[in-house]
């Protein structure tokens, strides 16, 4: 998820002082190479400079277009007319092409459909603010985003019945319970703590806003009208919150850094939190990703500012940070969150979490294999030889792509044995060359320096702290790895590099001591000044063997605006198409589309929408794109409502209902209390207690045909 517009943040900044190669600096060598070879043109398109998928240079290649599948593809599969807007903003409305309808399927705090029912929506803020943490623990919750459709039954390719799971990765105060939990402090002294603010932060409520958070699994159909419906009383329907019960599995179960004085033994965590993109595997299990878990949930005021603790690589690299005011201040009555009571607490969250979907009595577990860090969301891959590989970014300014490859191979034909199958396996992050190949280099203890003598006594410590072992190793830095979706086809990787504000900034991150980064300002190494709009590569491993070690990679496009008004000309994008900045989360379909939701909108409000005169000009609000990865055409699909983020899109088997996730319509997420003026989806007036909500909407042809075809 961007955060682009509000003051730089820790993670804006990066933790990352390992002064490992930077991409910008790679690709800057790669274009300078091509130059030197005399193409220019090829150069200067950035469409196609990289590899040619088998590990060897191919600097003089285009992109290779994927190979058809089977039959052969529609020449056009972006059948629809380009959402156009004068301004690209779409107000208090979700706009779709024309021949198009959508309808909101699940709402923030709407029944997830379970047998032990919840009531409906309380649509005014009075009735609103009396939803009990129980039932919110039977409801939707807020901020919906990585999302993935399983059809029932578990086997089949129905598109007709099938199971939702959806994160909520944060929750608003006043879609809950009107309590602001930001800025508790005094007003008169900043040093203290308002007596008034820490007695409205009631055990009721903390358990509610816990309760919005997490995922929600619910059984959705289409009925005999061909509306999509959430199915009541459900046997599949459940949350897992905050404070559910989760096993800790893989290496890191039971080490000394995941005990607590709740859990001993360290074997069993209370919850899921940060839940931000998403995966599933090809067992029909969903992965769940826990990314802005570490600065936003844990503080303390018992500590001193100046702790040391505060300094050391294990809490800076993960911005745990000093001070007691947090976007949750759960910490003030529940001790598990409170650094100074509970340091290892926060040691249990940034992972990967798997949930079955289709069993509703099988405990979620933290698949510590998979690494620590802020895991924006997984795509997979399956070897020859069975085995998986899954492909994961961190997103945080500096930092770095990893994959994790089975040591066992998944059994097709009995899904229960495959569980435990990502508690075994190696961890690898990636270094990119400048001729377009690149190597996944193994995060194992007792290898390439990651030994006692270097602080990782064993493969758990490497595992959580995944970012100092991927430091040790000259890891390539990236520019905010957000989302990777993945071909099986071709075995072409995507991922979005979202944005990277923090560059050029050599300030410490949150308020630390340590060593600042040295400032990287535009420059012959850096191929775009801050890189405001953000970028998209593919990478192929070699041979075909996604469990091999060696990678092709290849810059797919760089996002911004291609007007002449820009300001700054590095900031123009190279788009084969409708333009659009910070993409980030992607799903690849059947028909070979790369579907790119943006997370931009909150600059384009910071500059009355229209962007114009500015580097955001023509941009707009938020949006769902599609891009044809055969000839890198890109159409502008869906519009969101102002201050939206557009999230999670999953395709039914058959391609003819597309469900995407509208997450914080009209305010970024958890900041704002203020509502203006919009109330969507429902269209209760403000006067009536109207709100905005996060929702689920699913899209569909009037004529019923495939979406785009």
């Amino acid at each position: 998820m961007s955060k682009i517009s509000r003051p730089l943040e820790p993670e804006d900044f990066g933790t990352n002082r390992s002064g490992n190669p930077y991409f910008g600096d790679i690709v800057q060598a790669k274009r300078r190479a091509i130059l030197t070879g005399g193409l220019a043109t090829v150069a200067l398109s950035l469409f196609g400079c990289g590899g040619d998928g088998d590990g060897a240079p191919a600097a003089t290649a285009p992109v290779t277009p994927t190979p058809p599948a089977e039959p052969a593809l529609p020449a056009n599969t972006l059948n629809f007319a380009s959402v156009q807007r004068s301004p690209m903003i779409a107000g208090n409305e979700l706009i779709v092409p024309p021949g198009y309808v959508w309808r909101a399927l699940t709402k923030q705090g709407d029944p997830i459909g379970s047998k032990l029912g919840a009531p409906a929506f309380r649509s005014t803020g009075a009735r609103r603010f009396d939803t009990t943490a129980a039932e919110a623990e039977l409801q939707f919750g807020d901020n919906h985003d990585g999302m993935a459709f399983f059809p029932l039954p578990y086997g089949s390719k129905s598109s007709e019945r099938g199971l939702l799971a959806i994160n909520h990765e944060a929750a608003r105060a006043n879609v809950i319970s009107g309590f602001r939990f930001v800025g508790v402090t005094s007003t008169t002294d900043p040093a203290k703590l308002d007596p008034a603010g820490e007695t409205a932060m009631n055990p009721e409520v903390v358990r509610k806003q816990k309760a919005y958070h997490g995922v929600s699994v619910a059984e959705v159909y289409r009925d005999a009208a061909g509306q999509w419906q959430v199915q009541r009383d459900s046997a599949y329907a459940r949350k897992v919150h905050a404070d559910t019960p989760i096993a800790i599995g893989g290496p890191a179960r039971g080490h000394a850094a995941m005990k607590t004085s709740a859990d001993p033994a360290g074997v069993l965590a209370r919850g899921t939190l940060g839940n931000c993109g998403s995966g599933a595997t090809p067992w029909g299990t969903y992965l769940t990703c826990e990314e802005d878990s570490h600065k936003n949930y844990f503080a303390t005021r018992e500590m001193d500012p100046k702790d040391p603790r505060f300094d050391d690589p294990h809490w800076a690299r993960y911005n745990i940070v000093s001070g007691y005011t947090r976007d949750y201040t759960w910490h003030f009555l529940d001790k598990r969150f409170d650094l100074a009571a509970e340091p290892n607490e926060t040691n249990r969250f940034g992972w990967i979490v798997e949930i079955d979907p289709f069993d509703p009595d099988w405990q979620p577990v933290k698949r510590t294999a998979l690494g620590r860090f802020a895991h924006e969301n997984v795509a997979h891959l399956v070897n020859a030889d069975r085995r998986v590989a899954f492909y994961m970014g961190d997103d945080q300014g500096f930092d770095y792509v990893y994959k994790f490859v089975t040591a066992k191979a998944m059994n097709p034909d009995d899904r229960k044995a495959n569980r435990g199958l990502l508690d075994e396996g190696t961890l690898y992050v990636a270094r990119y060359n400048a001729d377009g190949s690149g190597e996944w280099l193994p995060l194992v203890h007792g290898q390439n320096g990651l030994t006692a003598e270097n602080g990782f006594p064993d493969q758990a410590s490497v595992l959580i702290w995944a970012r100092l072992a991927a430091d040790k190793l000259g890891a390539t830095q990236m520019d905010r790895p957000e989302w990777i979706a993945s071909d099986p086809g071709s075995g072409w990787v995507y991922a979005t590099m979202s944005n990277n504000t923090g560059r050029g900034s050599a300030s410490a991150p949150g308020g630390t001591t340590a060593a600042p980064r040295a400032a990287q300002p535009k420059g012959p190494t850096n191929p775009r000044d801050k890189n405001l709009h953000g970028h998209i590569i593919r990478m192929r491993d070699t041979g075909g063997d996604v469990a091999g070690t060696r990678f092709a990679w290849e810059m797919v496009v760089l996002a911004g605006t291609g007007t002449a008004d820009t300001p700054n000309p590095d900031n123009r994008g190279t788009i084969n198409g409708d333009a659009f900045s910070s993409p980030d989360s992607v799903m690849f379909d059947a028909w070979q589309r790369l579907w790119i939701g943006t997370d931009a909108a909150d600059a384009l409000k910071a500059s009355d929408w229209s962007g114009k005169g500015t580097d955001w000009s023509g941009l707009g609000g938020d949006m769902l794109l599609a891009m044809d990865t055969r000839t890198g055409q890109v159409k502008r699909f869906l519009l969101a409502p102002d201050g939206a983020e557009v999230c999670g899109a999953q395709l039914t088997p058959d391609g003819r209902a597309l469900f995407v996730n509208i997450q914080h319509p009209g305010t970024e997420q958890p900041r704002d209390l203020a509502i203006e003026a919009m109330t969507w989806p429902d269209r209760i007036a403000v006067a009536d207690g109207g709100i905005v909500r996060s929702a689920t909407v699913v899209i569909t042809r009037e004529d019923g045909g495939v979406i785009g075809i």
